[in-house]
């Protein structure tokens, strides 16, 4: 099939978990011989416009980069310049268009009604930005919020109404989007997980080789969470939380990796919790390096306070045969559910984190347990199976449309 695939961002133009998941679905459906386009909006300044990479291409349309002044007028800068770049590339000639922003599900209208949409809704974009504002992300930005909301609801609803496919992640976004726009969409929905390369991130029985080759301690208990550090994510009750571990065990670290808006008020954090020899904030870890702090640690540590989708780290941790503690929000009981009740903790609060933590570093990680993290993550959530999902959902939505 030849494929158009567009999304508001594509690594590593952006690198968070929604465009890391797409490249593995766009490299899994070049190794199966499909032709893919991609599409993307211009966020740097030296990406180039027109690209050739391993099997594909990838196109940027003019928007402004990160960093200008004019950078969140982006969705106008989409509906403008995103039809342009579309009828350029003659739309009609593809089998199925993949679309995984609702602006951009806008500027599809003149696309020809013979070639099926299939749209990917990963979470209602209004109430993230709203957890964003009440953080401080936006700054004085935020006092124009109540002037977009109109603006940023119908872009969804008419997103969900124009697809021919809604594709989720998690049967929790299907009761996001239900509270969205009700259940007319009901008909169209198909749930696809996400996949991981469980090739790149492999399974390691014993944590030592990794942590020697990454210089980290080799007595010592790690605990690992990579996450945005955003306000949806838990990390300041997570942090709460080491206070208590440490107190039952005194050499634990904990190793944050990501970047974002909070991250000097978490390290304020770290420093007024008295935590500076048993928390470090990493800063971004390069995708060469993050399979190797996978396998390094005991546990992998997923403190969402809100709004998760699903969680690439939840399985790339998984692939790598390291456990998972989730709190029981969103998505993450559907996905570390089944591994057994000790992987959720009772609620997201740091008494609870801290409760599952001790729990799990007093008895000890064995090697079966790690074993099983990685079969399970292998049988559900293996990009060959994910890619075959969505190769069956695009061959049926292609003949639907004839």
């Amino acid at each position: 099939m030849k494929i158009l695939i567009i999304s508001d961002a594509f690594w590593p133009d952006h690198t968070g978990g929604i465009t890391k998941s797409l490249l593995t679905e766009v490299e899994g459906l070049v190794a199966r011989g499909h032709q893919i386009v991609v599409v993307t909006r211009h966020q740097k300044k030296k990406s180039a416009y027109h690209e050739t990479r391993n099997g594909y291409e990838v196109y940027r349309y003019l928007a402004p980069s990160k960093g200008s002044v004019f950078y969140r007028t982006w969705p106008l800068f989409t509906l403008a310049q995103l039809p342009r770049l579309v009828k350029k590339l003659q739309a009609c000639s593809f089998d199925v268009v993949y679309v995984h922003n609702p602006f951009q599900m806008l500027g599809l209208r003149s696309v020809p009604s013979s070639v099926p949409l299939v749209y990917t809704f990963y979470a209602p974009r209004l109430i993230e930005i709203e957890v964003d504002a009440r953080r401080g992300k936006y700054g004085l930005l935020t006092l124009f919020l109540g002037a977009v909301k109109p603006f940023i609801r119908m872009a969804e609803r008419q997103s969900l109404r124009q697809a021919n496919v809604i594709l989720v992640r998690s049967q929790f976004m299907i009761g996001q989007m239900q509270r969205l726009c009700g259940n007319g969409e009901h008909g169209r929905i198909t749930l696809v997980p996400l996949g991981v390369d469980t090739i790149s991130f492999g399974f390691a029985n014993d944590v030592k080789t990794a942590r020697e080759a990454l210089g980290l301690s080799t007595d010592r208990s790690i605990l690992l969470t990579v996450r945005r550090l955003v306000g949806r994510m838990g990390l300041e009750n997570l942090i709460d939380a080491m206070v208590l571990v440490v107190s039952q065990h005194p050499q634990v670290l904990l190793l944050i990796g990501g970047k974002g808006y909070l991250e000097d008020e978490l390290r304020e954090q770290v420093r007024r919790r008295g935590l500076e020899r048993h928390v470090r904030l990493m800063g971004f870890i390069p995708e060469e390096k993050l399979p190797a702090y996978y396998q390094a640690a005991d546990l992998f540590v997923l403190p969402t306070a809100a709004l998760e989708g699903f969680g690439l780290a939840t399985i790339e941790a998984l692939s790598c045969g390291t456990p998972v503690i989730a709190t029981p929000v969103g998505a993450n009981p559907e996905v570390i559910g089944p591994l057994g009740s000790e992987f959720l903790c009772k609620d997201a609060t740091a008494q609870a984190l801290a409760e599952r933590i001790n729990w799990w570093l007093d008895r000890g990680v064995p090697a079966e347990t790690r074993q099983a993290c990685r079969e399970y993550c292998v049988s559900r959530f293996a990009v060959e199976s994910v890619v075959t999902f969505l190769e069956d959902i695009f061959a049926k939505a292609k003949v639907a449309e004839r």
